[in-house]
């Protein structure tokens, strides 16, 4: 399963694994009611200086915690990305960085009662390595077209060995054999071309245009930039209901929310083990939810 789960006594290794996973998540449920009771007295105004200094302490403990859970467990990551790099390490950073957020949401979810971890967490990691994948090596094709991939290439050469190699494309019997849509086989095997970012806009001659100056600026404005800080403040002392606990953890370092100083997205992407431009996609998708939140608060 993992670096953990190598060794020659294979079964005991998979064991020992599993109870390590068993009691990590079990401290993790008791911090977890630790962190609910103390917010409650804090939220509450009955909370003196002592249990606000619990609080804090408890939520350090708790991303201590998880951060060991990630480093359990990130075999499970390296082992997935793996099937993508095995010929090339091109992409592996931003393979296994993907995975590193599926394997973040799998902690955040995990129920014990479902089964081991390894179980619970093949799902999100999955799903996030392989959009990696198609924004990598297929942007033209969607990722529910790019799932399913492989069966539908498959099922074209089956077609193909029955009907012969110069048989033309018949989209519909190729979707039977693979059970998804003709429109999906089309998407798949004629997919539509991506426009060159060198290409001059249409009606607009042969010049070329470069690339960076067909980008809107990415850049916030200066206004813009103290407008959020000071609406993430408004919202802090409510709590961020509506993130999970890496989300609200790249908020709190990127905007200091907790009174520390402010992180870049590099130094938070060391701590969590993500590249800079994982840390920058968590960021946005966090702030896109607060939106409302923010709108009620000021």
């Amino acid at each position: 399963m993992d670096s953990a789960q190598r060794g020659g006594d294979g079964g005991s290794v998979t064991s020992r694994f599993r109870t390590r996973n068993d009691d990590l998540f079990v401290r993790r449920r008791e911090l977890q009611v630790r962190l609910a009771a103390l917010r409650a007295e804090v939220d509450a105004g009955t909370a003196d200086a002592g249990a606000e200094l619990a609080l804090r302490r408890a939520e350090r403990e708790f991303e201590d915690l998880t951060h060991e859970i990630v480093i359990v467990n990130y075999g499970l990551v390296r082992r997935y990305a793996s099937m993508f790099t095995s010929k090339s390490s091109e992409h592996r950073e931003d393979f296994e960085s993907a995975g590193k957020v599926g394997l973040m949401w799998a902690i955040s979810s995990y129920d014990p009662a479902r089964g081991p971890f390894s179980s619970w967490a093949f799902k999100p990691i999955q799903r996030e390595v392989l959009r990696a994948v198609r924004d990598a090596d297929h942007p033209n094709l969607n990722l529910g077209d790019f799932e399913k991939r492989p069966v539908i290439l498959e099922a074209e050469r089956a077609f193909l060995e029955d009907a012969g190699p110069d048989a033309p494309t018949d989209h519909a019997d190729i979707a039977r054999r693979a059970d998804v849509t003709e429109a999906q086989v089309r998407r798949v095997l004629d997919p539509p071309g991506l426009d060159s970012l060198q290409a001059p806009p249409k009606g607009q001659g042969e010049g070329v245009v470069p690339w960076e100056e067909r980008l809107a600026d990415p850049s916030r404005a200066l206004e813009d930039e103290v407008l959020l800080r000071l609406s993430l403040r408004a919202v802090t002392d409510r709590g961020l209901p509506s993130l999970d606990a890496r989300e609200q953890y790249v908020l709190t370092r990127r905007f200091g929310l907790d009174g520390e100083p402010e992180q870049s997205l590099r130094g938070i992407g060391e701590q969590l083990g993500l590249s800079r431009e994982g840390v920058r996609q968590i960021q946005q998708k966090a702030l896109a939810k607060l939106d409302q939140t923010i709108a009620d608060a000021v």
